[in-house]
């Protein structure tokens, strides 16, 4: 069986006024970074918009080919 990591995103949730919430991606985001880097790159993203961070998510996609 064959597994192919295809590129993810780095998802940033914001609070918003009124307990809305906003999100933001960053798509082809390689599988192999590491957590603490998208963390750090998530960190100093959200240091530069005013709204309040609440959640750092990365997601990746793997494809099982038999």
């Amino acid at each position: 069986m064959t597994v192919v990591e295809n590129p993810g995103s780095l998802g940033m949730i914001f609070a918003m006024p009124g307990d809305k919430t906003r999100s933001e991606s960053i798509m082809n985001i390689r599988p192999t970074a590491a957590d603490q880097d998208l963390y750090d790159i998530g960190l100093a993203i959200a240091n530069l918009i005013d709204d309040a961070l609440s959640d750092i998510r990365h997601t990746i996609t793997k494809v099982y080919a038999a």
